[in-house]
């Protein structure tokens, strides 16, 4: 099956999963159980361009939302089960011989992972009691398929004449040996594929709640999907979840309009508001909620962002030289695959001006003779802008800024048009980086005329 087009540029360009924790992940990252995380990162690392499986897995998450089933996992409690289960001793025999064997040796001192067995068992028994619970709480005539698969899960296991035997047990009332024997037997033997399906459930479920979390904790919301070949986003309130007390922004984005020239001043808020959408765009299509009120997307074979492209020392790259390489590479992932959806922030900045300008405009240019796919591409060449005018599918977009008293002040609002203001120098003299150049040229010459 082929597979959704992204790179890991676009990953360390979105923060998607760096290790500081101030990453997309983060947000999601609540699962209780080992193995729950496990789950979760690899649903979070694996994005989709099926709109099968993207509803479901958003569907799921919904359903577990909406509903707010108690599922009170405990971690110590999963991960002791996991560590008994494969345990290096065979199972205990149950039958009277075997019995007699270690009521004795237990008189003198304790049988080697005694403890471990019974606190095993014990545990199961908890889990499979919430289980149970949750298994009866769970409706399926108003979840998606997934629902229905998981319940048939739990009760091929739960209704086994065995289990609930084991349910009915008194865990708190000590066993004989002949009792726990039995059970340890039944699950490190006859039942431990049966116990390993289990965990996996556990697992998912516990992944599946994290998320639905996410909306609950953070004002997420869960994306829609556009089925048809056109493309197609509508965001409201969209935002970046790592920056406190973001600005919202709403997205328009469609077939007539399906490039986006992107300008403002340093600070004015491009680069964070490419990382929001490109975040956005990137959850949509592992089937997690978003950080907005509202989204509706079309679906996207890849995602492919520049943002945050440095020299290659290693292979002896320049800046300007990385830059053009991966236009070049973009351009082939293009060609290979269409539909694709491509951020490039400050296209070309490696390069001097005149450079940046021709190769920017060819590049845009050229961009938006393809129709099918969506480009956002900010620049600080704002001249660009007037070459351009003429072409139909190009949204002008910027980010506004101003002068209050002798502060640069920013609203962080995406609006219509090209920016005009230019407060790169402005912010370079209030600084007064002349002012101390030229005190250490003083400074320098007092030192050579001594």
């Amino acid at each position: 099956m082929a597979s959704f087009e992204i790179d890991r540029q676009t990953f360390k360009d979105l923060d998607l999963f760096n290790e500081d924790g101030n990453s997309i992940y983060s947000f999601f990252n609540n699962a209780k159980t080992i193995g729950g995380a496990k789950k979760l990162k690899e649903l979070m690392e694996t994005p989709s361009f099926d709109a099968s499986v993207l509803n479901s897995r958003r569907d799921t998450a919904q359903y577990f939302y909406r509903k707010q089933l108690p599922l009170p996992l405990i971690k110590k409690d999963v991960d002791f089960i996991e560590y008994y289960l494969v345990l290096n001793s065979p199972p205990l025999q149950s039958n009277i011989a075997y019995a007699t064997v270690w009521n004795t040796k237990t008189l003198f001192s304790p049988v080697p992972d005694s403890y471990i067995i019974t606190e095993g068992i014990k545990y199961i028994h908890k889990l499979l009691q919430i289980l149970n619970e949750f298994n009866d709480a769970l409706t399926v005539e108003d979840g998606p398929a997934s629902i229905s698969d998981f319940k048939k899960t739990l009760n091929s296991f739960v209704t086994k004449k065995e289990i609930q035997k084991f349910l009915s047990v008194n865990s708190h009332k000590k066993m004989r040996y002949l009792e726990f024997s039995y059970y340890d037997s039944l699950f490190r033997k006859t039942e431990i594929m049966a116990m390993r399906d289990l965990l996996k459930l556990v697992y998912e479920l516990d992944a599946y709640y994290a998320i639905a979390k996410a909306v609950t904790d953070h004002g997420f919301c869960f994306p829609e999907y556009d089925e048809t070949q056109h493309a197609n986003v509508q965001i409201s309130g969209l935002y970046h979840p790592c920056i406190k007390n973001a600005v919202s922004n709403d997205v328009v984005i469609n077939k007539n309009k399906n490039l986006f020239f992107l300008t403002g001043a340093n600070m004015a808020g491009k680069s964070s508001f490419l990382k929001a959408l490109g975040s956005a765009v990137y959850l949509a299509h592992v089937g997690f909620p978003v950080p907005a009120a509202k989204m509706r997307t079309s679906i996207f074979k890849g995602l492919i962002t520049t943002i945050n492209l440095s020299d290659n020392i290693n292979n002896g790259y320049s800046h300007y030289f990385s830059e053009v390489m991966r236009v070049k590479k973009t351009a082939q992932k293009i060609l290979e695959k269409d539909n694709l959806f491509v951020i490039f922030d400050e296209l070309f900045r490696g390069t001097n001006v005149k450079d940046a300008y021709d190769a920017s405009l060819a590049t845009i240019t050229a961009l938006s003779k393809i129709k099918n796919n969506v480009f956002l591409i900010s620049t600080h060449i704002v001249e660009i802008a007037a070459e351009l005018k003429a072409i139909d599918n190009i949204a002008f977009k910027y980010f506004d800024s101003k002068i209050d008293g002798d502060k640069p002040v920013f609203d962080y609002k995406l609006t219509d048009g090209v920016s005009s203001e230019t407060l790169g120098y402005y912010i370079f003299e209030k600084e007064d980086i002349i002012g101390l150049l030229e005190q250490a040229s003083i400074k320098n010459g007092h030192k050579k005329r001594r």
